[in-house]
């Protein structure tokens, strides 16, 4: 058991361990977003809350600091509907804040999304045709921003101290001596034979 124990010692000296140090990732870094589901000036009003998820690992220092995914959340901040004479629908999107392992962290940044005119009707001075809607689809990227530093948990080696001496365990000869002794010392004559009356 001993011995057992003197050797775990050594070995949690020799391998070390890992400690866990705060880094962050910087404000101003760039996140790429795209949206959850359609959003649409035909349905969307100002004040609208829309969500987005991060298309790529956000990495710092080859850490993860966003993982790909992360929610993101909006606001539609500005919209007008298509018009008469050619005129698009716009709208725009005002970036809020990012979710990472379950906490808020403030973005900035908005998105402009446009419709598509129609040219020919503005050129014709058409009263009786209207441009398009804007429409932004998943799978469609805009930019946003971090507002402030996003820490994050890096674990780092601990170089491991130098390992406890090992002691032997002691010999057992001496023992083994000592008893060859007693029983030698045991063995010898209690009477000496000068003092018999009658000897043989």
């Amino acid at each position: 058991m001993i011995r057992t124990a003197v050797y775990a010692a050594v070995f949690e000296a020799s391998s070390g361990a890992y400690a866990q140090t705060e880094g962050a990732l910087p404000a101003s870094t760039l996140i790429t977003v795209t949206p959850n589901e359609e959003i649409t000036s035909k349905k969307v009003e100002v004040g609208t809350r829309v969500l987005f998820s991060v298309v790529n690992d956000i990495v710092e220092n080859g850490v993860v600091a966003i993982p790909r995914g992360s929610q993101v959340a909006g606001t539609i901040a500005w919209k007008t509907g298509k018009a008469i004479g050619g005129k698009s629908g716009k709208f725009e999107v005002k970036f809020d804040s990012v979710n990472v392992r379950g906490r808020n962290y403030a973005l900035r940044g908005v998105h402009r999304q446009e419709g598509k005119g129609n040219t020919a009707a503005s050129l014709l001075g058409s009263i009786l045709v209207s441009g398009r809607s804007a429409q932004m689809l998943p799978g469609q990227m805009a930019n946003a921003f971090t507002a402030a530093p996003i820490p994050f948990a890096v674990a780092r080696h601990v170089p491991a101290g130098p390992a406890p001496a090992v002691t032997a365990a002691p010999a057992a000869e001496p023992a083994r001596a000592q008893v060859r002794a007693t029983t030698t010392e045991a063995a010898r004559p209690m009477v000496d034979k000068s003092l018999e009356i009658n000897p043989r």
